[in-house]
C-alpha cells in the first residue's frame, strides 16, 4: 500500500480519496459526530448551529470532503517548498491515516476545521524567507492569524509561533514585528470598536481566548492509550528519519522544519491550555504531525518499517471501531 503513495502521478490522488473512504469505513454505519464548544468562537457556533443539523449523507461527504481538502493542500505545501528529497504523496497519506486512527480526530470537530487554517497560516509564513519586501505579506499573516482567533480561540497557540518563526525565517527587524503585531491586533480592534459602541466594552471579554489549564487525559480507555502509544511510535520513527535527512537539506528547508517543529510543540499543549473540548481540541496538531511522521514512510529505501507502520495502523483503526 504504501509503494503507490511514493510515487508523484496524479493518479495517487483518487488512491487518496479511495483511501479515505476506506479508512473512515465507519461513517457509512454511523454518521460522524460534531463536536464544538459554542463559546469558543464563531466557528464552533457555526458547527453547533448549522452544521450539526445538517442530514447524515451530507455530514459524511462534508467530513470526507474536509479532510481530503486538508490533506492535498498539505501535500501540494510540502513538495512546493521540497520539504522533502523525492515529491510524493506522503504527506496526505499520513494525514489521513491520522484522522481516521485517533477517534477524537475522526468527527467534525472545530480543531479539526482549523487544521484548514493553520495550513493557510503556514503556507503564508514559510513564504517569508525568499521577500524582498516582507511586510505586506505580514502583516496579511498577522491579520490572518487575527481573524483565525476569532473564529477560533485556541489558534492564538500559534501567536509565539508566528512571532519565533518570524525570528527563524528572516533577520530581525523591530518594524517587521510591529506590522506583524498590528495585523493581529486589527480585527480586535474592529470588535472592540464596535462592541464599544453597541454594548460596552465589558462585553469585549467574550471575544478574547479562554485559558482553562485542564489535563485532558484522566482515566484513559485501553483504546486512547493504545492508539497514542501508536502514534507516539510513529512519530518517534518519523523523527529519527528526520534527523538523518537534515544534512542534506538546504539551509532554508532547515528553517522551514524548524518552524513546523515548533508548531508541533506549542499546538501539544493546546488540550490542556485551552481543555473546553478535552481532546478534540488536539486536532490542530495533526498538520506538523503528519509532516514528522511522513518520514517513517518515505525515506525508508525498504518497504518492510512503513509497511509495519501503515498495517499497525490500520489494525488499530478497525480494533477503535469495531472492537
Amino acid at each position: 500500500m504504501v509503494f503507490l503513495f511514493r510515487d508523484r502521478s496524479d493518479i495517487n490522488l483518487l488512491f487518496l480519496v479511495l483511501l479515505s473512504v476506506a479508512l473512515h469505513f465507519h461513517i457509512w454505519i454511523s454518521p460522524p459526530m460534531v463536536i464544538a464548544n459554542a463559546s469558543d468562537g464563531l466557528l464552533p457556533y457555526i458547527l453547533v448551529n448549522y452544521v450539526k443539523t445538517l442530514p447524515p449523507f451530507v455530514l459524511i461527504i462534508l467530513f470526507q470532503l474536509l479532510i481530503l481538502s486538508q490533506a492535498v493542500r498539505l501535500n501540494i505545501l510540502m513538495s512546493k517548498l521540497k520539504m522533502f528529497q523525492q515529491v510524493s504523496y506522503l504527506p496526505g497519506f499520513t494525514y489521513i491515516i491520522l484522522t481516521a486512527l485517533f477517534p477524537y480526530w475522526d468527527v467534525i470537530s472545530s480543531g479539526l476545521v482549523a487544521n484548514s487554517l493553520v495550513i493557510w497560516i503556514l503556507v503564508k509564513l514559510l513564504r517569508l524567507y525568499d521577500q524582498n519586501q516582507p511586510k505586506s505579506l505580514e502583516f496579511n499573516i498577522g491579520l490572518l492569524l487575527g481573524c483565525s482567533i476569532l473564529l477560533y480561540s485556541p489558534i492564538a497557540i500559534l501567536i509565539p509561533v508566528v512571532l519565533f518563526a518570524l525570528t527563524i525565517i528572516r533577520p530581525f527587524k523591530l518594524a517587521e514585528w510591529l506590522v506583524l503585531l498590528m495585523g493581529i491586533l486589527l480585527p480586535f480592534y474592529f470588535i472592540f470598536t464596535f462592541v464599544y459602541l453597541t454594548s460596552g466594552p465589558q462585553e469585549f471579554k467574550q471575544y478574547l481566548p479562554r485559558l482553562d489549564w485542564k489535563n485532558p487525559l484522566i482515566r484513559p480507555n485501553i483504546k486512547v492509550i493504545l492508539t497514542l502509544a501508536l502514534i507516539a511510535l510513529q512519530f518517534f520513527t518519523g523523527l529519527f528519519y528526520w534527523q538523518d535527512q537534515q544534512s542534506r537539506f538546504i539551509i532554508q528547508v532547515r528553517k522551514y522544519w524548524l518552524v513546523l517543529l515548533l508548531v508541533l510543540i506549542l499546538t501539544l499543549f493546546q488540550p490542556i491550555i485551552f481543555s473546553a473540548q478535552a481532546l478534540y481540541a488536539s486536532a490542530i496538531v495533526l498538520t506538523p504531525l503528519a509532516c514528522f511522521i511522513s518520514f517513517a514512510y518515505s525515506v525508508p529505501k525498504s518497504l518492510f518499517i512503513p509497511n509495519i507502520l501503515f498495517w499497525s495502523a490500520l489494525a488499530v483503526i478497525v480494533y477503535n471501531h469495531l472492537g
